[in-house]
């Protein structure tokens, strides 16, 4: 069977289509990826069995399409385009379709093989798009429109013959609120990571020097949905209270916050206990997270949140460090069923605060929550568990 996966970014950097794609592979599928290049790699790739094939524009273009995607069918018409000619080139069997926004390209670009598609939803893009800075700021609030995803959802979703979602949780929003989906046609596969992929990185034991102090750690974008802010004004508020607390971030700043970020860093505070780093390889993550103390996903709670658990929960836990996160249900359902943190009221520096001071003060503590986040995800949050389901979902278009 050929399945096609349909990702609108690079193939390479996007760890949960590159965990999809090589458990489909290793399960005997033949894997065929269209997406996008920004000018790094070749139009054609063959890598670890995946054939990639690429579209190239400039990232600058990309993102001015897409942004008006709901004014203008430019960007539909364009994926339309490329996905019939791949699937017609490729001979493929079922199409695994990321993203939301790209399900009527899909349908339109299938229109005329009538295969299956499983539309793969990384997130809940109408209440996510609530919440970038970008598109909610004038001008490009008029172009984006993104009030109006929820109105349209419902004509997305019905693009799809299957979907995957992050969560349980997420699964039971989409049926009480849309009567047309059904629960055998819900797969659930969360952002696990691959055990021997992040398990065999060497670990580089003094990559940094935090000296006495206790070590936080947070990693992906760095924007005010994500509750960084809240994360910062937080450390202010422990330094106050005299307590010797530093925190790494490493990822890259939205453009739409850069200056709210810009303006934390002239406080002394932020300047002297922030060690701040725009990008690593991956390959790193196992040296910063052990050389932390605890581990931060402190998001500002809304309907996007609520949708499901971020890659990097699974990570800070496979390296048995404790985890501090904001009160969305996928994040609190985690640490109270493995005890493997702290949650606090998202948004809340004060309580943010409280929560970190209160591992301070408990060293043991953060030792037990880190070996039970480890036992937890070698066991259960893996993609060697969960690959079955994405392996039985297109298992059963072979028996139709």
């Amino acid at each position: 069977m050929n399945i096609g996966i349909i990702v609108d970014n690079e193939f390479h950097g996007d760890p949960r289509v590159y965990n999809e794609a090589k458990i489909l592979y290793n399960a005997g599928f033949n894997v065929y990826v269209l997406c996008l290049n920004f000018g790094k790699y070749s139009d054609y790739e063959e890598f670890e069995g995946i054939k990639i094939f690429r579209i190239s524009i400039s990232k600058k273009i990309k993102d001015i399409l897409f942004g008006a995607m709901l004014v203008w069918p430019g960007y539909n018409r364009l994926w339309a385009k490329h996905i019939a000619n791949f699937v017609k080139d490729n001979s493929i069997d079922a199409l695994h379709v990321n993203d939301l926004y790209m399900a009527k390209s899909a349908k339109k670009g299938t229109k005329d093989s009538l295969i299956p598609i499983s539309l793969d939803l990384h997130e809940n893009y109408p209440a996510a798009i609530l919440s970038f800075n970008w598109a909610n700021k004038f001008p490009m609030s008029l172009i984006a429109r993104p009030k109006k995803w929820e109105k349209v959802e419902k004509d997305y979703l019905s693009c799809a013959d299957r979907i995957i979602v992050l969560s349980e949780t997420y699964k039971s929003v989409l049926l009480k609120k849309f009567g047309f989906l059904r629960p055998d046609t819900i797969t659930i596969y969360p952002n696990v990571p691959d055990l021997n992929e992040l398990l065999n990185y060497p670990v580089e034991e003094n990559i940094l020097d935090k000296g006495t102090s206790f070590l936080l750690f947070y990693f992906g974008a760095i924007a005010e949905r994500r509750g960084i802010f809240t994360t910062l004004e937080a450390l202010i508020l422990l330094h106050s209270r005299k307590l010797d607390v530093k925190l790494l971030i490493i990822g890259p700043v939205d453009k739409a916050d850069t200056t709210l970020m810009e303006t934390y860093f002239q406080n002394e505070v932020i300047r002297k206990n922030v060690i701040y780093y725009p990008w690593k390889d991956i390959s790193l993550f196992p040296s910063y997270v052990l050389i932390s103390d605890a581990c931060l996903s402190p998001l500002i709670k809304d309907d996007q949140h609520e949708s499901g658990v971020a890659n990097k929960i699974f990570q800070y836990m496979l390296f048995e460090r404790p985890i501090i996160v904001s009160d969305c249900k996928p994040q609190t359902e985690i640490v109270d069923k493995e005890q493997c943190g702290l949650f606090f009221r998202s948004g809340d520096a004060k309580d943010l605060a409280d929560k970190i001071q209160y591992l301070v003060n408990n060293k043991n503590l953060c030792e037990e929550m880190g070996r039970n986040g480890k036992k937890a995800v070698l066991e259960k949050y893996n993609t060697t568990v969960f690959s079955k389901n994405l392996i039985n979902l297109y298992s059963s278009f072979t028996k139709v």
